[in-house]
């Protein structure tokens, strides 16, 4: 199961719940995957598929997630995820009141199609570990490892970076959307400052074009 796939899951468990779920966009959702609706509440819901990564929810997300089902007017937010959250972490869910739930679909019969983002992750991205990407000046990028939580790089200055899989999938979504999508906008959404390292790695795959006039941007390869 994918990501995209495991927050479809997750919706489709509170709808087996008789909740009313409306699941958000790819873009603007400020971190909330769905919206859960029973009995005049209102319930923020964020899916985190980490059981096959290295990752972990930590503090940070809690207290982004927390700020987030505050702005959407939610009654209660609700973390759902296949992996770990640290203990510092529960200990702010705890203070705000934030529910972790641990929902696996690994014994669970759940099929659903790939989306389009899921076959470029699948087929051009995770490909794309352990390989260096050349920038137009010769500096490099090695991108060290890829899986179904994000993407890790090492710049030209020797320094680590870990970029979110969602943020990936914000990115391309917005393009298919409307055709390209500029640094800044990437920058607006993803608030680690990462969008260069994604322009560069989406640059590589043959269905995005690196256009590198003012503003920068990532354009949709016309298939006319």
């Amino acid at each position: 199961m994918t990501p995209d796939q495991y927050e479809k899951f997750v919706a489709d468990y509170f709808r087996n719940k008789k909740y009313e779920v409306e699941e958000t966009s790819y873009t603007n959702d400020y971190g909330v995957d769905a919206f859960a609706k029973k009995d005049g509440g209102k319930i923020a819901i964020q899916a985190k598929m980490y059981g096959d990564s290295s990752r972990k929810i930590n503090r940070q997300m809690v207290m982004e997630f927390y700020g987030a089902k505050d702005y959407f007017d939610c009654d209660k937010g609700i973390i759902v995820t296949d992996g770990v959250i640290i203990d510092n972490a529960k200990d702010v869910a705890a203070k705000l009141g934030i529910e972790v739930l641990f929902l696996s679909p690994s014994n669970l019969d759940y099929e659903s199609k790939k989306t389009e983002f899921d076959e470029i992750w699948e087929n051009h991205i995770k490909p794309l570990e352990g390989k260096t990407i050349y920038r137009d000046n010769g500096k490099t990028n090695k991108i060290i490892r890829v899986d179904s939580g994000c993407i890790e790089r090492e710049t030209s200055n020797g320094n680590r970076q870990k970029i979110d899989i969602e943020i990936f999938k914000k990115t391309i979504n917005h393009i298919f959307t409307f055709g390209s999508i500029t640094r800044q906008k990437i920058n607006d959404e993803y608030s680690k400052r990462a969008s260069s390292g994604i322009v560069l790695i989406l640059g590589q795959l043959p269905m995005f074009f690196l256009n590198t006039k003012r503003p920068m941007s990532i354009e949709l390869v016309s298939k006319a």
